[in-house]
């Protein structure tokens, strides 16, 4: 495994071991089968709420302390030393960029929205204004999913360790993917 520099971590990019792959592009395949699209939505609305909720309660300063955490099922490596504010920037970012594909995947056309693991890493100095773009972004995603029919119907679009989704998918890792950080936030709080 390559390391960042002095941090002994992993590079951005080289992703989550390959069992956790296998068994995230399952997960996600049945989600969007068999769990339907408001269901799914109310799962998400829930997760990003206890996500913002545990990031209220914390000072800036805590806010802020990046925290080494041991790595967690579907947690890169290079994620392991993140704020709170980090965490929720990070989301702010993914969130926003499946907001922008779910209405062309949902059309049938390709998305001119890319998401590869470098560019949704957030910066050091990300602080509490973080706690109301998340909320602005997952405002915005919900609408936007709420407005589409079946996201079963469309185009597909790569990620980068899950293969070819379709916007049904998207959503559903979406979901999922709220899910791993709101748990990672609650490792970052237990170790302040």
């Amino acid at each position: 495994m390559n390391v960042q520099h002095g941090s002994g971590l992993a590079p951005p990019g080289v992703g989550i071991p390959g069992f956790e792959r296998v068994l995230a592009r399952v997960g996600i395949h049945l989600a969007a089968r068999f769990i339907d699209k408001d269901r799914l939505t109310e799962l998400f609305r829930a997760e990003a709420q206890r996500a913002l909720v545990l990031a209220g309660g914390l000072t800036e300063a805590r806010g802020r302390q990046r925290v080494l955490i041991p790595r967690a099922f579907a947690i890169e490596d290079s994620s392991r030393d993140w704020s709170v504010y980090m965490t929720l920037e990070h989301l702010v970012i993914v969130n926003t960029a499946v907001a922008a594909m779910l209405p062309r995947l949902y059309s049938g056309l390709p998305s001119s929205t890319s998401l590869c693991a470098e560019d949704a890493k957030p910066v050091p100095e990300a602080g509490p204004e973080q706690i109301s773009d998340l909320k602005v972004a997952i405002d915005r995603y919900i609408d936007i999913v709420e407005k589409l029919g079946n996201l079963r119907a469309g185009t597909r679009q790569p990620h980068p360790w899950l293969g070819r989704l379709s916007a049904a998918q998207w959503h559903a890792l979406a979901t999922a993917h709220v899910g791993v950080h709101r748990r990672q936030i609650e490792r970052i709080i237990e170790a302040l």
